[in-house]
């Protein structure tokens, strides 16, 4: 039987380390979407671009007044998800975290009635909206589009 002349059997090549994330002040929902995250302390300069970029703003003043109201209520929308996902992401190893807690029971809360309110005035976008915006005794009202990715808040 011939020998193998990997080292990695019996060599160790390296040991990662990760440090234990500790519960900091969150951003605000705004500031945490362009950021990245909802926490500044993971918020360290060698993760962000060479030159700091941000992505360019979308010019609103171009919809109509109805069309903007549709866009600011989606973007609220996805910075509310965003935090609950950043913040789902830090619960899975902090789960009895008294700051977190309370927060990830206030988001989920916000992000219903967000969601609510989208499909009332628009339409649904995930399942448990569509069961509290029965227009027109529709409970199925996917095709009552547009919906934003096709061009709903555009």
């Amino acid at each position: 039987m011939k020998e193998s002349n990997c080292c990695c059997e019996t060599e160790t090549l390296a040991i990662a380390s990760v440090p234990l994330q500790k519960w900091c002040k969150p951003y605000n929902l705004s500031e945490a979407l362009e950021e990245g995250t909802i926490f500044p302390c993971l918020n360290l300069p060698f993760f962000r671009g060479k030159d700091n970029c941000t992505a360019p703003k979308a010019n609103s003043s171009a919809l109509h007044p109805a069309e903007t109201e549709q866009e600011e209520l989606m973007l609220e929308i996805c910075r509310v998800g965003f935090a609950l996902n950043d913040l789902t992401l830090y619960l899975d190893t902090h789960p009895d975290c008294p700051e977190g807690l309370p927060l990830f029971y206030q988001l989920c809360s916000k992000r219903q009635e967000l969601l609510e309110k989208y499909a009332a005035k628009y339409n649904p976008l995930t399942q448990d909206s569509m069961n509290n915006s029965n227009k027109n005794g529709n409970l199925f009202q996917w095709s009552e589009g547009p919906l934003p990715w096709e061009g709903g808040c555009i």
